[in-house]
């Protein structure tokens, strides 16, 4: 059977940080994607109980149809066991060790040809992390967890007073300066920001859940058809001149000189291109995109300028 390439997402972030509540925050809210979960192992599965529905060895079944599999002691194994799984599903996401290094569980989506890193999600915990980071054992780790992030959680803000927060939060934008930063509580975060596929997105497998309505307010949005790109080069050049400040990009691009189709991924402005077929989606020759921000940092007008100077 013909495989084909599975986004992946990687979790990180210290112990405690809420990476168990973010999991559950996106299997909960799946409207209908098809999830794939990685976790460290079984003597603390990250998953509510309430959400599995049966277990084969180290497989569960979620009862929203999503499945879990577990990273055990052999990481390349569970890889092999989640790639065939993801092959029947819209995302892979792998959720790391509180001590690991999110970056280096994303070598493995990079260098398997069946995957593709679509971002590296981080959490800090806003009541301890400071004073981890400041740790001789184990600030070193932290540190590079959040060096790693393309979307960076401040979490748990409910629990510190706006000045703490604050001065964290200005912390962690100069220690990780191209990722966007978000305050949330109980890691609730729009579903679009952590995988790019937007309300009304072509490319969405579903309807993405409308996020509580303090995320909603952070964050604008917007989607844009009808470009067509000579070729290659005038598409790469579109995306180096997308606005700062937008955190994600994704869509569908049509070149027009070999009538080709290109996915496109913008995270934290790393940029991925892959070919691909014509989405049936779509009109035949009218390239589509979605983008998220948080509020006020993106005119949309500069937005869409950008992807269509290079575009017929």
């Amino acid at each position: 059977m013909a495989t084909r390439t599975v986004p992946v997402t990687v979790v990180g972030g210290y112990l405690g940080a809420g990476k168990t509540t973010l999991v559950n925050h996106l299997l909960r809210h799946a409207e209908g994607r098809r999830l794939v979960v990685m976790v460290n192992d079984f003597g603390d599965t990250p998953i509510d109980a309430a959400l599995i529905a049966a277990r084969d060895g180290d497989t569960l079944a979620l009862s929203n149809g999503c499945i879990c599999c577990s990273m055990g002691g052999d990481l390349v194994a569970a890889f092999d066991t989640a790639i065939r799984l993801a092959q029947r599903a819209d995302a892979l996401v792998i959720e790391a060790s509180g001590v690991a290094e999110p970056d280096r569980i994303a070598d493995f989506a990079r260098a398997e040809p069946d995957l593709a890193l679509d971002s590296i999600v981080v959490l800090a915990d806003a009541r301890s992390h400071a004073r981890h980071a400041a740790d001789p054992l184990v600030g070193a780790t932290l540190r590079r967890q959040v060096a790693a992030a393309d979307l960076l959680l401040l979490n748990k803000t409910d629990l510190v007073e706006p000045a703490a927060r604050d001065a964290l939060a200005r912390d962690l934008a100069t220690a990780a300066p191209r990722a966007t930063l978000v305050a949330t509580r109980h890691a609730a975060v729009p579903l679009d920001l952590v995988f790019g596929d937007g309300p009304g997105s072509a490319f969405a497998c579903t309807t993405a859940v409308t996020p509580p309505a303090d995320h909603e307010a952070q964050f604008d949005r917007w989607s844009g058809t009808g470009h067509v790109f000579a070729d290659h080069a005038a598409l790469e050049r579109a995306l180096a001149r997308l606005p700062d400040g937008v955190h994600r990009l994704k869509g569908f691009a049509h070149l027009a000189d070999d009538d080709s189709w290109w996915t496109v991924q913008v995270v934290a402005g790393r940029i991925d291109l892959a070919p691909c077929t014509a989405p049936p989606a779509l009109a035949a020759e009218a390239s589509v995109f979605v983008a998220i921000w948080p509020r006020g940092m993106v005119a949309r007008e500069a937005l869409d300028a950008a992807l269509r100077a290079d575009a017929s």
